[in-house]
């Protein structure tokens, strides 16, 4: 009996042993999601500055340029370009901070879904008004001279126009081809979320 209760001992110690091991790596594992998602933390903080540059600048040129409806639309357009940047950022920097590394890893994987499915709906977004985006770029720059480019060249306009519709043609192309459309970066962190799961599918597993 004794050697069956040593036997029996040195069974539970190895799987308490085995248990705190699985433990430990989860939480390792677990520490480094926050940091798999450091990039895009840093590039959302660097948008919403450049959405709040642009969005005064713009709002400051329609304002300066009442007189001129052309000019208007383009300040306009670009303003609203503006406020999407920021908004898109604050929503990605709400989602990032709501991923808890205490909490369980369901739960996270629960959040990093949601941040995932924005990212998508976000880069699509993005993707095809910034294929237009850059005519009211070029619009501006000539109005920030002093020359209404759509009035004085109207057939430069157009084909500006023409090109942007070729790039949305190809931006929804890529798209559909995209295996990772809501990141590299998000992508990663999700792969790491899913090896967590697993690996504490395994240990559960008796």
């Amino acid at each position: 009996m004794e050697l069956d209760d040593l036997k029996a001992g040195w069974k539970e110690l190895d799987r308490r042993s085995a248990h705190m091991e699985a433990r430990l790596i989860t939480a390792r594992a677990a520490a480094g999601v926050r940091r798999e998602l450091r990039p895009l933390v840093a590039g959302q903080v660097l948008q919403a500055v450049l959405g709040v540059v642009l969005a005064m600048g713009a709002g400051s040129f329609w304002f300066e340029h009442r007189g001129n409806p052309n000019l208007v639309v383009t300040g306009l357009l670009l303003h609203l370009y503006a406020i999407s940047m920021i908004v898109a950022a604050a929503r990605n920097l709400f989602l990032v901070q709501r991923i808890d590394e205490g909490a369980p890893v369901l739960a996270l994987q629960h959040r990093l879904a949601a941040l995932r499915a924005w990212r998508i709906r976000e880069g699509r977004w993005f993707g095809a008004v910034g294929c237009f985006a850059w005519v009211a770029l070029v619009i501006w720059g000539f109005g920030l001279l002093g020359v209404d480019i759509v009035a004085a060249r109207p057939l430069f306009v157009g084909f500006l126009l023409l090109t942007a519709s070729i790039c949305l043609a190809v931006f929804v192309l890529m798209a559909r081809l995209d295996k990772a459309p809501e990141g590299s970066v998000t992508r990663r962190a999700a792969e790491r979320l899913a090896e967590i799961r697993r690996f504490e599918s395994a240990d559960e597993t008796p």
